[in-house]
């Protein structure tokens, strides 16, 4: 049975006999003895065919021909009657869809605990605790004990409140795309030695890439961990602790461009060398040190927020995506009331943008432009917000699959957010003047479903410079 998103329905039989369990499947699907296999491998069991014995390890079946629907198998410090409990019932595969754009909107998105004070942090702690036990080499899947005492002092230095590791452990497996449980069906309790928790196979597969990894770590870090002493948590659980942008990388991207002041004023980046930015203001040239952009940037970085005393640059850090300027100071975010959410570096910017396009078109060297049509490198496309960021919601921000769509940079990306093209309620292109781009004007957009009418509707109503059909419009 492949990932396609299909229910498969395992009904499961479990004798002991003399120390090995007898594993009787009498499933309704042909995918039900593989299923109960990779459950199996949940409890790092040993499946006894013939001569035979072969370690189980959830992720995949044992390459054997004509697997039997009576199994003999070996399960460490398990008991019949839960084995029975848990490797039965059915099980909604995860969509093959989910690769690392999902896996990313998934990790920006946990339901976390929250009572009289901040939201929890062990979720995010947890996993990046398992993140670095990936990273060192370990399995994916973690028997309770070494969970409890791998994660247990984590989450005392690092944490807030009193939340314990059993907590992470089990209400992980809400994350259903990342995380899985085995062997328990409520919090752990001491005397479940035999329970296993970790990454679901899917999330495994990807998260192997190094690549992958550190951008699971960035999401985490940015997006829950601003708080926390990053440098020292990285390190205790041996990942390489996260940089902030350079503060070169910062300048040289604004280079030739005009920035605005706290007070409106406009400037304009000449030129910047390791020593300082040649600013070109109102009254002439002027220099300012490097070293107060980058102290800025790290600050930004650490805290989500930094105080400026030199407007230049705070003309300078305010620039990054996902910044304002607020008095005499640059935070990250939109509004107050969007800080947990918005607590997020220029790195969480990028970070954001690479999971949308994933989520949009997955791991494809080409995509097709939702607005003109035209199939384009991922390069020339954009994942572009249907209502911009700074007016979605907490709620709407995590609606990756349907607030975004691709466009291209060929020109409907822009002629879209300046209202010269939109989208009518029938899902037709529709142009508000000679500018627009004509490939797409009259095609009917796959963007346009019932998930993401809502957002094409507030574009017509607040963007959109024409009439489209239906009378509305004209937003400008």
């Amino acid at each position: 049975m492949d990932d396609a998103g299909l229910a498969l329905e395992a009904w499961v039989t479990v004798i002991a006999d003399g120390g090995r369990f007898v594993v009787e499947v009498a499933g309704r699907d042909a995918g039900a003895v593989g299923l109960v296999l990779r459950r199996l491998g949940g409890y790092s069991a040993v499946l006894h065919l013939g001569d035979q014995a072969i370690a189980l390890d959830g992720r995949s079946e044992p390459g054997v021909a004509g697997l039997p629907s009576r199994l003999v198998v070996d399960v460490p410090d398990a008991v019949a009657g839960q084995l029975e409990v848990d490797l039965s019932g059915p099980a909604v595969r995860i969509d093959r869809r989910f690769a690392v754009g999902g896996l990313m909107a998934a990790l920006g998105d946990l339901n976390r605990y929250r009572r009289g004070g901040p939201p929890s942090l062990h979720k995010p702690l947890a996993l990046v605790w398992a993140l670095g036990r990936l990273a060192a080499g370990h399995g994916r899947l973690f028997r309770w004990p070494d969970f409890r005492d791998g994660l247990g002092p984590v989450l005392a230095d690092f944490g807030v409140g009193a939340a314990t590791p059993e907590y992470p452990f089990w209400h992980l497996g809400h994350e259903w795309e990342v995380w899985e449980t085995h062997g328990i069906t409520k919090p752990p309790r001491s005397g479940d030695a035999h329970a296993v928790a970790g990454f679901t196979p899917r999330a495994a597969a990807l998260l192997a890439d190094p690549g992958v990894r550190a951008e699971a770590v960035d999401v985490l870090r940015a997006t829950y961990l601003g708080d926390v002493d990053q440098p020292a948590l990285f390190d205790r659980v041996g990942l390489a602790v996260p940089r902030p942008l350079p503060a070169a990388d910062v300048v040289d991207g604004l280079v030739g461009r005009e920035i605005r002041n706290a007070t409106g004023g406009t400037l304009q980046v000449e030129r910047a060398d390791s020593e300082r930015v040649v600013i070109r203001a109102e009254d002439g040239i002027e220099f300012v040190p490097m070293k107060h952009v980058r102290d800025g940037v790290d600050e930004l970085f650490r805290q989500g927020r930094v105080v400026i005393t030199d407007d230049r640059v705070g003309a300078i850090i305010g620039s990054l995506p996902g910044t304002r300027v607020t008095g005499s100071a640059v935070v990250l975010g939109d509004a107050g009331d969007f800080g947990e959410l918005d607590r997020v570096a220029s790195a969480r910017y990028r970070v954001e943008q690479a999971a949308l396009r994933r989520v949009l078109i997955g791991d494809e060297p080409t995509g097709r432009c939702a607005l003109c049509g035209r199939e384009l490198p991922v390069e020339l496309l954009v994942a572009a917000h249907v209502k911009p960021r700074k007016d979605c919601s907490d709620e709407e921000r995590r609606d990756l699959r349907n607030v975004a769509m691709l466009a291209c940079h060929l020109g409907c990306d822009r002629l879209f957010e300046l209202g010269y093209l939109g989208v009518g309620p029938d899902g037709v292109v529709v142009s508000a003047g000679a500018l627009a781009e004509g490939r797409a004007v009259g095609r009917r957009t796959p963007a346009h479903h019932p998930g993401s009418a809502g957002y094409f509707a507030w574009h017509r109503a607040e963007v959109f410079r024409g009439t489209a059909p239906g009378g509305v419009g004209g937003g400008r």
